[in-house]
């Protein structure tokens, strides 16, 4: 597999990459062509091919791109402080509640999702494992700290974690149709006040 190059704000790199983002979006990944990336990224198409070998590598870097931006968000939610239920909300909301604000409108949201696990299958397998991880640790901390009680409830933390994870991703369709990002925000932190009452001391 050729290695894209690592995005850099203001290169040509990044102009490809929120092109990407754009055509994904609107078009689909079958229905976006190369010259389609290249023609709205500004670039020339030669030039594309010298960033990346193909429609696959641009999706991968714009998935390993949309990986550590949440990582990011989620740092910083995290890192806010406050009552351990708004805390989970903030970090609910930093991944799953962007995702969808930004391409949950899309009408080619389910082809995304399967290329997402197709694609780039082991980019999406890392950072659901991360992000699986992050909620499990932050119910260990917050033990640890007193703030609440895992004998409370009859659920490990990783079947508490999957819980809110299935749950998460359920909340974002109703009766088959996607919700709007409001909505789903109320959805997050409604699972998030479930899931910290589960531990509460």
């Amino acid at each position: 597999m050729v290695e894209t190059v690592a995005p850099e704000a203001g290169t040509k790199t990044e102009a490809i990459l929120a092109a990407a983002v754009k055509l994904f979006t609107q078009f689909g990944f079958r229905r976006t062509s190369m010259d389609d990336i290249a023609r709205d990224a500004g670039v020339a198409k030669g030039t594309l091919y010298l960033y990346f070998a193909g429609k696959a590598e641009v999706f991968r870097a714009m998935q390993q791109r949309n990986f550590d931006d949440a990582e990011a968000r989620c740092d910083a939610a995290e890192a806010a402080g406050g009552p351990f239920r708004d805390r989970l909300t903030r970090v609910l909301d930093a991944n799953y509640g962007w995702f969808h604000a930004n391409f949950g409108a899309s009408e080619h949201l389910s082809e995304l999702g399967l290329t997402r696990l197709t694609v780039g299958a082991d980019i999406a397998a890392k950072s659901d494992q991360v992000y699986a991880r992050r909620l499990e640790r932050m119910f260990e901390t917050a033990a640890s700290a007193g703030e609440i009680n895992l004998a409370a409830g009859s659920l490990s933390i990783e079947d508490l974690t999957a819980t809110m994870l299935s749950a998460a991703r359920g909340a974002k369709l109703a009766s088959g149709q996607p919700v709007s990002p409001e909505v789903y925000r109320q959805s997050l932190a409604r699972i998030a006040a479930v899931a910290a009452a589960a531990v509460r001391p």
